[in-house]
């Protein structure tokens, strides 16, 4: 597995020395680099030829990120873009419409683990159609829950879906969960 942003990550103020940011794309591009930044005069024109003003981290990652490698260290393209506009690391990174390649700023935000749970979209094994909404089948009625610090909390048993569905959401508003939270993927 790759181990992305760890011990010897860039601070948010040397990522500016690298990359250039569109922050309304959400594209990095290389910046042309000094020969400080290399063995010889050669390696330095070589390398500012073929990357200087090109698209930078822009490899796919396994979980659907674009990421790549500044200095030897591997970085998620979306958390470089936060931390290059926000001026620090953020603990993580929540992609607000869901959409793992859309590095634009107003699609990023800084978020805590809880925070960037509250923002799913419906798994893909759902059966109902609505995030936390299932059929009982021992009850023969619809179950509303909602996951909270890992913990699963039942909200009500309903013979109606829709019932349960307005239960689900009132839930999902008082508890604080993002207005995308349970779009369709």
């Amino acid at each position: 597995m790759i181990k992305l942003n760890q011990p010897n990550q860039l601070s948010p103020e040397d990522l500016h020395l690298f990359l250039d940011a569109d922050f309304d794309s959400g594209v990095l591009t290389w910046k042309k680099r000094s020969r400080e930044f290399f063995k010889s005069n050669r390696s330095a024109s070589i390398w500012n030829v073929r990357f200087a003003g090109k698209p930078a981290l822009c490899s796919n990652h396994v979980d659907g990120y674009k990421h790549g490698s500044i200095c030897g260290n591997l970085y998620l393209a979306h958390r470089v873009i936060l931390a290059m506009k926000l001026g620090y690391w953020p603990e993580y990174v929540d992609h607000i419409n869901g959409n793992r390649l859309d590095n634009r700023i107003v699609n990023l935000r800084p978020a805590t683990k809880v925070q960037n749970g509250c923002n799913r979209a419906i798994p893909s094994n759902n059966t109902s159609g609505h995030i936390g909404v299932c059929w009982n089948k021992r009850d023969k009625r619809w179950t509303a829950y909602i996951t909270l610090n890992q913990k699963r909390k039942a909200l009500g048993n309903f013979k109606e879906i829709k019932d349960a569905i307005q239960c689900r959401k009132a839930g999902e508003f008082a508890y604080g969960f993002h207005p995308n939270h349970g779009r369709v993927a």
